[in-house]
């Protein structure tokens, strides 16, 4: 956190204050025309206007009183030398408008106000037409200046407030999901599942001595099972489910975004039977975490997807060139580089996950999903 009275993000950059500077030389340059003594008077007060101004800009505490003092000056350089002191209001104009209180504004602002309206009534500035046509612009762009600041300001307050706001809706929908999705499987399988195993125990202790029984409730587990299958239809329906195929095409946007190439190696034609879509899901979901570490930590050149399918698995693996990292530590740290979050995935279709990497050799992931029994996987492609 900043120390308390320095410079506050609402303050213009420091660094204009220096640039500003630069036009001193117009009022060093009146002053010099003046008597010694009115010199001396001159420079005093103008290092103690550039004092006070440099410090309005580095400094949120004081910094209403120094523009008064800004104020205060100016008007008496204008009373006492030349009207066209009065372009010194420059100086103080774009720090009112980072001044935080709108009370600190309104006083700063109609300190500017009086100031101008005393000078041009001292110095008939209201009668003389061509000296208000010069000088006019001038004043109405230091009168506007800190309104267009203040509104300025105000509206990147506001857009990164929305930002905000956006990111915590994002979250909170995020785990409003996770929760939807939660209860749905406690909902729609829990009790199934229970059922089933009940069914498949009474089954086993029916087999000796009741074998026309034992049949039915295998036959029963059978039902369950199925309708089980249609619940998980049903939930999958609902999801916004992704594919490995479609996570391929949105890592290949994702790596040319980040300078990366993309090796793709995809065993899988158009006429192979698609992965369940369950499977399809997670692995999906697994590419788009690893493809996203990739570009976030590896620094690489190259990221190889090889997607493949052998008579008992399918195997997703996802390398790159980068920089690599020590493997045991990143297996140790399960929550490192979202492998908690693919492990627990992968469980769900007894998946495992395979993570290797070496400083200087890259990093190489591996997912390995079984294949479904025939019986089996034809229900689940129904999916």
């Amino acid at each position: 956190m900043p120390k308390r009275g320095m410079r506050s993000q609402e303050g213009p950059p420091f660094l204009f204050s220096f640039i500003w500077l630069a036009y001193m030389l117009f009022p060093i340059y009146s002053i010099l025309q003046q008597p010694l003594q009115e010199r001396i008077i001159g420079f005093t007060l103008l290092v103690v206007f550039a004092v006070i101004y440099l410090y309005s800009f580095r400094y949120r505490r004081g910094r209403l009183l120094t523009i008064l003092g800004q104020i205060a000056i100016v008007g008496f350089f204008a009373y006492r030398y030349d009207i066209n002191f009065l372009f010194l209001a420059f100086y103080p104009s774009p720090v009112i408008g980072s001044l935080v209180e709108l009370r600190q504004i309104a006083i700063a602002f109609a300190a500017l106000l009086s100031m101008f309206t005393f000078i041009g009534w001292y110095h008939h500035l209201f009668t003389d037409t061509n000296e208000m046509l010069q000088l006019l612009p001038a004043l109405l762009v230091m009168v506007l200046m800190p309104v267009m600041i203040r509104i300025g300001r105000r509206s990147s307050e506001l857009k990164n407030k929305l930002n905000l706001a956006n990111e915590e809706i994002a979250r909170l929908s995020k785990n409003e999901e996770r929760q939807r999705i939660s209860r749905d499987l406690h909902d729609t399988l829990g009790h199934t599942l229970s059922l089933i195993t009940l069914k498949s125990e009474l089954a086993e202790k029916l087999i000796a001595k009741h074998p026309e029984k034992a049949a039915q409730e295998v036959r029963d587990v059978q039902m369950t099972s199925r309708a089980a299958l249609n619940q998980v239809r049903q939930l999958i329906s609902g999801m916004n489910a992704v594919t490995v195929r479609d996570e391929i095409s949105h890592a290949k946007q994702i790596l040319a975004a980040a300078g990366m190439n993309l090796d793709l190696r995809d065993h899988l034609t158009e006429s192979d039977a698609a992965p369940p879509p369950l499977i399809d899901n997670i692995l999906g979901m697994c590419l788009r975490e690893a493809v996203t570490n990739v570009v976030k930590h590896s620094r690489a050149r190259l990221c190889s997807v090889d997607w493949k399918e052998t008579p008992d698995v399918f195997v997703l693996t996802v390398a790159d060139d980068g920089i690599g990292a020590d493997a045991s530590t990143c297996s140790a740290d399960t929550t490192k580089n979202g492998l908690k979050g693919m492990r627990e995935r992968l469980k769900l279709v007894e998946g495992q996950l395979a993570f290797e990497s070496a400083a200087g050799r890259g990093t190489h992931v591996t997912f390995t999903v079984p294949l479904v029994t025939k019986s089996m996987e034809t229900e689940v492609r129904d999916l």
